[in-house]
């Protein structure tokens, strides 16, 4: 840990040290530079990164997010690179395949419309978002008998469903482990425990004044999760907005956990609230999700929202006593942008008026975006004139403990 009086000197600060955070260390550690990332956490991965719903978009989720947005370039992209990048850092990777469960003739029309847009925008030799051959499997719909094959005990009340096999799902707070470790052992240095309490431009340099050390540095990469507008804002960077939502996760043990195979979903009618259950990598089970606009600070699990997670996981599977297989309940938020039209989007970008100050906000599908985030901050530091040359004993496997 930094001592009080001193004075750091770094090319590059990254605010934050969560899944944004980590793997853009992770990637800039390619390049003859120096990193530091500041989190105010005795470790990474802690906040909105422990607390979201695990799922890694790999298929027609990711594949219909708007044309054009950098969520869907950022999603699509990354889809070919997830089994290589948790061979490299050894980490948890499960595919368990999705199941939009089918009602009745309006469900079934709106997924046809999904896979129609999915495979326009991205099966075209000459689209930019084109998954490498191999990488993709394409969806199929699935009657009632085969749904009833896939998940046994499902409720009798869908019709079918959409299948797709590419979901898959992840630990994020042990994938931001993974990403930190890596950086750190190819140089990044980690700044925990470590508050910020002002920021000044001086000289062309950013002094970050924390509560352990002065940091000096040439370029800030604000990615403190939910609190980055309030970052943005010390030094007049905020260019965006967004709502934070308050979503409320149920956990259920292992027992219920190897009876269910896929994640299964409703689309939801007339409610924010999304109707989903879905196994994680240690064979546990997630549902809910009960969504609310609310104050960050409103960090109480309500027992409404817990209730909506065991109504949901019913309503999907009857015979199945959820309400015995509780292990946790828990809260996490994220930042939504566009909340009015629906078209969530990142922001990753400089801001105009604070020269090499970039504001990344992920919010839904960030983990999945992970692994090219930090090429698109590449692509806008070479962008910005910052000449980048790549170190000869990278070693993208290789691991260091980040703790504090």
């Amino acid at each position: 840990m930094a001592n009080l009086q001193e004075i750091i000197n770094t090319d590059i600060a990254i605010i934050g040290g969560g899944i944004a955070g980590t793997s853009i260390a992770r990637e800039l550690s390619k390049y003859d530079i120096s990193i530091t990332v500041i989190e105010q956490k005795h470790g990474v991965g802690l906040e909105g990164t422990s607390t979201n719903h695990s799922l890694v978009c790999q298929g027609g989720d990711s594949l219909t997010f708007r044309p054009g947005t950098l969520h869907a370039e950022l999603n699509i992209k990354s889809i070919p690179l997830w089994p290589k990048l948790s061979e490299e850092l050894n980490f948890k990777f499960r595919r368990i395949g999705g199941l939009w469960l089918i009602r009745d003739n309006s469900d079934y029309k709106k997924f046809q419309k999904m896979v129609s847009r999915a495979f326009k925008s991205t099966l075209d030799p000459k689209s930019p978002l084109l998954i490498p051959e191999g990488s993709f499997s394409p969806l199929k719909f699935v009657d009632k008998k085969e749904l009833k094959n896939l998940e046994p005990e499902i409720s009798d009340n869908f019709l079918g469903a959409l299948y797709d096999p590419n979901l898959a799902t992840v630990d994020p707070p042990e994938v931001a482990k993974a990403y930190a470790e890596n950086a750190k052992a190819n140089g990044v240095d980690f700044l925990f425990n470590t508050k910020i309490k002002s920021i000044k431009r001086e000289e062309n340099k950013f002094e970050l004044h924390t509560d352990n050390a002065l940091i000096k540095s040439n370029i800030v990469i604000n990615a403190s999760g939910i609190e980055a507008d309030r970052v943005a804002e010390i030094v007049k960077a905020r260019d965006f907005s967004y709502v934070p939502l308050k979503g409320t996760l149920v956990e259920f043990d292992e027992e219920l956990g190897k009876l269910i195979n896929h994640e299964t979903t409703i689309l939801p009618r007339g409610s924010p609230h999304l109707q989903v259950v879905s196994p994680t990598v240690d064979n546990k089970l997630k549902a809910g999700i009960h969504l609310v606009m609310s104050f960050r600070s409103d960090k109480e699990v309500k027992d409404y929202a817990v209730n909506h997670a065991i109504n949901v996981a019913k309503t999907l599977y009857p015979a199945l006593r959820f309400e015995n297989h509780i292990t946790k309940s828990f809260v996490g938020f994220m930042a939504m942008t566009n909340p009015d039209t629906g078209w969530h989007d990142f922001v990753i970008a400089n801001h105009e008026f604070v020269p090499n100050w970039i504001n990344i906000v992920l919010g839904p599908a960030g983990v999945s975006a992970s692994p090219m985030l930090g090429k698109k901050v590449v692509e806008i530091l070479t962008k910005s004139g910052l000449i980048l040359k790549e170190k000869s004993n990278y070693n993208p496997s290789i691991r260091k403990k980040v703790e504090s």
